[in-house]
């Protein structure tokens, strides 16, 4: 009998979570579905900003592997990028005297070179770097992504065939 009860009672904590975690969802879900048309041009005129960063990024060495855009409350922009090449600081401070007026390469530029100059500070015997993600939201947020080794050889592998 006391089983039952507990049963009972756990199904119910159970049921009265995901009712909880779907009313959620339901509400996320509406709020994005109410944003305004305003609201929605100024976060597509804000990627397309970004959009038109990333060839002067890849002036600094930074290639994008991929960009993510979430439609979300806030809305994000995720972007993946990989360092193909070193440029030094004096190419750096030229690339940012060039485009002084565009704030989100600076704003981009910025969080790659920290991150990069955090990153070579860092080691494992196990795991390689990989990527480093800037994700443009509230707030911003720089990972710096490793793999293990054996899988990061695997990836190069399938590169050299493509």
């Amino acid at each position: 009998m006391k089983e039952k009860n507990i049963f009972k009672k756990t199904t119910k904590t159970i049921s009265d979570g995901a009712d909880q975690v779907f009313q959620q969802f339901k509400n996320g879900i509406s709020q994005i579905g109410d944003l305004g048309s305003a609201t929605k041009n100024k976060f597509v005129d804000y990627v397309k900003d970004v959009f038109n960063v990333l060839p002067l990024l890849e002036k600094a060495g930074f290639r994008t592997n991929r960009l993510i855009v979430g439609v979300s409350v806030p809305p994000s922009i995720e972007i993946h990028f990989s360092r193909f090449k070193d440029i030094n600081k004096e190419e750096i401070d030229s690339l940012y005297e060039e485009y002084k007026d565009k704030k989100m390469f600076k704003l981009i530029l910025k969080a790659l070179l920290m991150s990069h100059d955090f990153q070579s500070k860092l080691s494992s015997d196990t795991l390689v770097f990989s990527e480093t993600c800037i994700e443009i939201s509230i707030p911003p947020k720089v990972s710096i992504k490793y793999l293990r080794k054996d899988i990061a050889s695997l990836d190069t592998i399938e590169a050299e065939f493509d």
